[in-house]
């Protein structure tokens, strides 16, 4: 068995998290959890002991990938050099290729994740830096298959699974599933009503097939939208294989740990959360549950799904002629969870330092001005929606599906989202304009809110 703790590379280069795990000597359990993880697993290139030593999660996440294969039953063929897994199951064989996204350079790393920082966390921040580390990630490792992998016996013919996990920021864990579904499907967000009763509805859908990885510099969304990605057969996805998965699985160890977050409740039907906090000798939590598989409808190679059906395991996929997205969340699922090890020693306060304070962050979006783009989905009545920049204003055309006819709302604000902008038109301060007059087409009832924005500017 490889001897991943043993330290063979000196302090200053080892990964802050194998420090912790190794130093502190807190984390006994936990490392027996990892070295399970790890039995088995072939070392082909000599270097995995160093990648895990120095930087940590590209590994952790390949280890956790293998265990979840060995528990899924299935066995790893590593007679092969690349690519990372050639997975055989009583269901099919399948190439599985691991990647993570990281954080961008400058930018915070996700284990400077002091807990002050978390009243400054925007979610939409958030997801957005991850839709763009993901899609980078993604691409990067369908440009390795068409230029190598695909040439190779062993691969042709076969389902190629892409298996990413982020680790690109701080609380990066917070953002779930909504970055991946929003790479692979354009699915932005669910926008949803809650009555009187507190019972929850779908008031719409908004579907976003672009994004901006830098300011003005626009990249495509709906990677499995389409039949140009077609070599790929899923995409794996985890945000719960952290330590804290580690310590779930992990026994007892001599300082308290409390676990929250909350699961899919599933009952007749009826979509609903339940949240938890628990102490760790109460809780309890699988390998795999919070595993999802995002299906591509297009591959040319089918992965059958049989393997990953009736467990604690999301399947995703799309649908070409509705032009839906599709989920399938499993009762129980463990959709968030976080974890806090309660402990005093100051020898731990050197693992809470920062190294800086200074750390570069996403720059907003800069859209093309006066140019419609389109956003999918519908809002009520409303679909076919747009949203244009103009003068520093946000305009929103739409498709009314009960008189077919065109309508049209702005705000004095740039927003970058359906929500965003239907938000805003409740606030008197943002000057809502909306133009109830009907019109057989987008271009005319988008001139016609053009000349009032015109009009209340002179």
């Amino acid at each position: 068995m490889m001897d991943l703790f043993t330290s063979i590379v000196p302090q200053n280069k080892q990964h802050k998290h194998f420090r912790y795990i190794t130093e502190t000597g807190l984390c006994e359990p936990e490392i027996e959890v990892i070295k399970n993880w790890a039995d088995g697993f072939i070392d082909r290139n000599g270097n995995l002991v160093k990648q895990f030593q120095t930087d940590f999660n590209s590994t952790f996440w390949e280890l956790y990938l293998f265990a979840c294969f060995k528990e899924l039953g299935c066995t790893v063929d590593f007679s092969y050099e690349t690519p990372d897994f050639f997975v055989k199951s009583q269901y099919g064989d399948f190439i599985a290729e691991a990647a993570i996204a990281n954080n961008p350079e400058n930018f915070r790393p996700e284990w400077e994740k002091d807990y002050d920082l978390i009243e400054k966390v925007n979610m939409k921040e958030v997801i957005r830096l991850s839709t763009i580390r993901l899609e980078f990630s993604i691409q990067k490792k369908i440009k390795k298959y068409r230029q190598n992998y695909s040439k190779l016996n062993h691969v042709k013919n076969k389902p190629f699974v892409i298996c990413v996990a982020p680790f690109d920021q701080p609380f990066f864990y917070f953002q779930d599933s909504l970055a991946i579904a929003k790479v692979l499907y354009g699915i932005e967000e669910v926008m949803s009503t809650r009555d009187s009763n507190g019972e929850i509805s779908i008031a719409g859908v908004s579907y976003n097939y672009r994004f901006q990885s830098k300011p003005g510099f626009n990249r495509n969304l709906g990677l499995f939208t389409n039949s140009k990605f077609k070599e790929v057969s899923a995409v794996i996805f985890s945000n719960r294989a952290t330590f804290c998965k580690v310590r779930a699985l992990s026994k007892d160890g001599k300082y308290p740990v409390v676990f929250q977050g909350c699961k899919r409740n599933l009952l007749d039907n009826v979509f609903g959360l339940y949240p938890f906090t628990e102490l760790k000798q109460n809780y309890k939590e699988s390998l795999i549950d919070g595993l999802h598989i995002l299906v591509n409808p297009f591959a040319d190679n089918v992965l059958d799904l049989s393997i990953f059906e009736g467990k604690e395991i999301a399947i995703h996929n799309y649908d070409p002629e509705s032009r839906e997205y599709i989920s399938y969340i499993p009762n129980n699922f463990l959709l968030q969870r976080t974890c806090t090890v309660i402990y005093k020693d100051k020898n731990l306060e050197e693992f809470k330092k920062r190294t800086q304070e200074n750390y570069e962050e996403l720059k907003p979006e800069k859209w093309e001005e006066d140019q419609l783009i389109m956003f999918g989905g519908f809002v009520g009545n409303l679909t076919n929606n747009y949203l244009s920049h103009y003068k520093e204003w946000t305009i929103m055309v739409s498709f009314d599906s009960t008189t077919k006819k065109w309508i049209s709302r702005a705000v004095q604000k740039l927003c970058y989202s359906i929500s965003e902008l239907m938000e805003e038109t409740k606030n008197k301060s943002s000057n809502p304009i909306f133009i109830e007059k009907l019109f057989l087409n987008k271009e005319q009832v988008y001139d016609v809110i053009k000349n009032k924005i015109n009009q209340f500017l002179s």
